[in-house]
């Protein structure tokens, strides 16, 4: 692992003060989950921390718009409450932050930044407590990681035997209290927690902004193929497959039920239900073999660049037409079987298939490669956040209430599960099932919480649910 020389061997008098800052901050906004105004606060916290520890210097476009992709989807935890939503643009915000700490070019250099976080933390954890040496106006300490290190072992080993001391004798467990100050009700322990372990992480995001760690290892170029028949021969057979399948599918996409039955002996629900995961596995895969493809091929001739974009092109249009298809089974999928978080997610990540292919052809036209990993880090934040807006959540219900309404089938059990972003569309319900469904809703919304919980669509939820009345569970069970 190699860093940038001209690290001073301790933090300026900045950092300490920014970590603290974070660490407070994040200690008075911790919320008892994911979402809630809380976690846009911590994350607020973390980066201005950064940005005041930091280089001095001058931000480019590029950072900005990096920092501001990753509060936009930190954002989403306080405007949408389904939590599996939130969790995924969280974890992608995670990813980007690495990448931008490390200003990573390549997926590559993203995946070390991430390795370089883990590995570096005694150092960034030292540098920092020289500083804090520093401005007590004292030497520098020798080994602050080894002070470090003693003084959480003391405060572990505390805190477990006077536990253990404790839970043995009550009348330890009375002076233990009375040494402890009286907090009321509060607990704090998380809270702390929280706060501890984003200074941590604010420690290491500034550290990685001086040391700029990049790996000693340097990639050769991709090997090319001898020849063109090489690659070409798998990557044309598995282009002549897609096409044949393509053939067989142009009867059954505009057959209708009829033509299914008589040719395969299947309903139409059926007949999507069969094939839509295997469509979904063949995108993936033919997105890998056009990008082995790309690198291993030879392109010093203009027939050798021409044999690669009349193949590889016309395997990415193949594979458009595959996931078309795919779309095409899921929609039919979801109109006899109902809508669940899996096939709403599911058709999400397959769209994103349809643009990452799309960005190869372009790439493949002339565009070139050598942002074609940003650019899809671009897509892929993009991509996230208007699925949060399209409210996955509400829309399983509303596509589930519609379908009840048609065929008079509804799962309960599965729209019980659902957020409170689905609350509107579920009052849609007949009274008999709305009671039901809305039961463990209504408590969710209803409950006391920090003001660090606090949610856009929790909140419109609450008074959209205002009147309902709780219902036996056992009045459900049918």
């Amino acid at each position: 692992m190699t860093t940038v020389d001209d690290i001073p061997p301790a933090a300026p008098a900045r950092v300490p003060v920014a970590v603290a800052g974070a660490g407070l901050v994040a200690a008075i906004a911790a919320p008892s989950g994911t979402t809630g105004i809380g976690v846009v606060i911590i994350t607020v916290g973390i980066l201005a921390a950064v940005v005041v520890g930091a280089r001095r210097g001058r931000p480019t476009p590029l950072g900005v718009l990096g920092v501001l992709a990753v509060a936009a989807l930190v954002s989403v935890a306080a405007w949408r409450s389904a939590e599996w939503v939130v969790d995924g643009c969280l974890v992608l915000a995670a990813v980007s932050a690495v990448g931008l700490v490390v200003d990573a070019r390549t997926l590559r250099q993203a995946a070390f930044g991430g390795f370089a976080a883990v590995v570096l933390t005694p150092r960034a954890v030292a540098w920092s407590g020289r500083a804090v040496a520093r401005l007590r106006g004292g030497r520098s300490l020798d080994n602050p990681g080894a002070v470090a290190a003693v003084a959480v072992v003391t405060v572990a080993l505390a805190v477990v035997f006077g536990a253990l001391f404790a839970g043995a004798d009550a009348a330890f467990a009375h002076l233990l209290a009375m040494l402890t100050p009286d907090i009321g009700s509060l607990d704090l322990g998380p809270q702390i927690a929280v706060g501890v372990l984003v200074a941590l992480v604010t420690t290491i995001g500034i550290h990685l902004r001086w040391a700029r760690p990049r790996s000693p290892y340097v990639p050769s170029p991709p090997q090319t193929l001898h020849t063109t028949w090489m690659w070409a021969l798998p990557a044309g057979t598995v282009l002549l497959v897609s096409i044949a399948f393509l053939v067989t599918q142009a009867s059954t996409l505009f057959g209708g039920d009829d033509h299914v039955q008589r040719t395969v002996g299947l309903t139409y629900a059926e007949y999507a239900r069969s094939g839509f995961w295997q469509l979904f596995v063949a995108t993936a895969l033919t997105i890998a073999v056009v990008a082995v493809a790309w690198r291993r091929s030879p392109q010093d001739t203009t027939a050798d660049r021409a044999a690669v974009r009349v193949i590889l092109g016309g395997l990415c249009l193949a594979a458009l037409a595959v996931v078309a298809s795919a779309l095409h089974r899921m929609d039919l999928y979801v109109d006899a079987f109902g809508a669940t978080r899996l096939r709403v997610g599911a058709t999400a990540v397959e769209l994103w298939f349809a643009v990452v292919l799309v960005a190869l052809m372009a790439a493949g036209a002339g565009f070139g490669t050598r942002q074609f990993a940003r650019a899809i880090a671009g897509v892929t934040i993009v991509g996230a956040l208007a699925f949060a807006a399209y409210d996955p959540d509400a829309r399983i219900a509303e596509i589930n209430v519609d379908r009840y309404e048609k065929t008079g089938r509804v799962d309960v059990g599965q729209l019980s599960d659902l957020s409170p972003d689905a609350a509107d569309q579920l009052l849609r319900l007949p009274p008999h099932l709305r009671d039901c469904v809305l039961t463990a809703l209504a408590g969710d919304v209803r409950m006391d919480r920090r003001w660090a919980d606090t949610n856009l669509a929790r909140e419109r939820a609450r008074h959209a649910l205002g009147d309902l009345r709780p219902v036996d569970p056992g009045a459900c069970a049918g």
